[in-house]
């Protein structure tokens, strides 16, 4: 994998860029129990074999944001998180859906108000965007009676804002 950070100030702008490339992948043909896999054979199994992704790993993810300092004490900023899909776990051999990549931008802002005490304001995930972060295979029927769908997926959080007060000592 690669892993890249950037970061500067340009004038009254501020920003970061952070990028990885994650290849993790098996290196040895295995032969995994997955009963819930609707691709496993008879006995429950599935083939891993070299090369296939590890499940729950994004392949790039990407972190940037740009603040804007409007005075010496305020600060304004937009930030993203971009991950590319990932495979699910109970899905090592691939052979599945993957999880659908994702892009999310958050909004901050910071007051100083001395040397010690800062106001800040948060908002994630400002578009409300509806995205999963982690899918599995399992059974369905011990929760769902009569769902045949093995796919369960971790929902993302939804938008959400925060207030508050910071001080540093």
């Amino acid at each position: 994998g690669v892993e890249a950070n950037f970061n500067g100030t340009l004038g009254d702008f501020d920003w970061y860029l952070n990028y990885s490339y994650i290849r993790a992948t098996f290196e040895s043909n295995l032969l995994l129990s997955s009963p819930f896999n609707p691709m496993a054979d008879a006995n429950g199994n599935i083939q891993v074999t070299p090369g296939d992704r590890i499940p729950g790993l994004p392949l790039h993810s990407l972190k940037a944001g740009l603040g804007y300092n409007v005075t010496d004490k305020w600060n304004v900023a937009i930030e993203s998180i971009v991950n590319s899909s990932t495979y699910m776990r109970g899905d090592e051999a691939n052979l599945l859906s993957q999880v659908p990549g994702y892009a999310i931008f958050n909004l901050r802002s910071t007051y100083k108000i001395t040397d010690y005490l800062e106001a800040f304001v948060k908002v994630n995930n400002i578009f409300d965007t509806t995205y999963e972060t982690f899918g599995t295979v399992g059974d369905p029927t011990q929760v769902f009676p009569g769902f045949s769908n093995p796919a369960f997926y971790s929902p993302g959080a939804p938008i959400g804002a925060w207030a508050g007060v910071r001080v540093t000592l």
